[in-house]
């Protein structure tokens, strides 16, 4: 059975370059990557076709949300692909699921299309939609 995907647009007052960097350097990430009011705690990447990343995030209240995954399509600075897997103490673990990022110029910016396909639930596509668009705020800021 099929799953609706979750998808977010951003328009990016940067490069495509620079965003393509901003979701594939550790040093970027680390300030973007989670939901409002979370921070980033861990993160290992190695952008390549099937090099993996490992990100951990910490909540307010102190608790630790591991994932992980793998590369799966990397076209600088077009599009990434990737797979996403929570592990333990999140209800989505063990439960593969796939992100796909997609820039396009629009003069000196770029339009941000990020798609989150696989997640089961109409409660996780929520949760999930409301993570991304924290972690979505903070990209932004970046180039603000």
């Amino acid at each position: 059975m099929s799953h609706p995907p979750i998808q977010m647009r951003r328009v990016l007052k940067a490069s495509r370059e620079k965003v393509f960097e901003a979701l594939t350097d550790p040093d970027l990430i680390r300030l973007w990557m989670c939901p409002k009011d979370f921070e980033v705690i861990l993160i290992e990447t190695d952008p390549r076709i099937g090099g993996r990343f490992r990100l951990e995030m910490r909540a307010p209240d102190g608790g630790i949300y591991p994932a992980t995954g793998a590369y799966e399509e990397i076209r600088a600075p077009e599009k990434l692909v990737y797979s996403w897997l929570w592990e333990p103490i999140h209800a989505l673990a063990g439960i593969e699921t796939r992100i796909s990022v997609e820039l396009t110029r629009q003069g000196a910016e770029t339009l941000l299309v990020m798609t989150h396909f696989g997640l089961p639930t109409e409660n996780e596509r929520r949760g999930h939609q409301k993570g991304w668009t924290g972690g979505l705020d903070k990209l932004e800021l970046l180039f603000q």
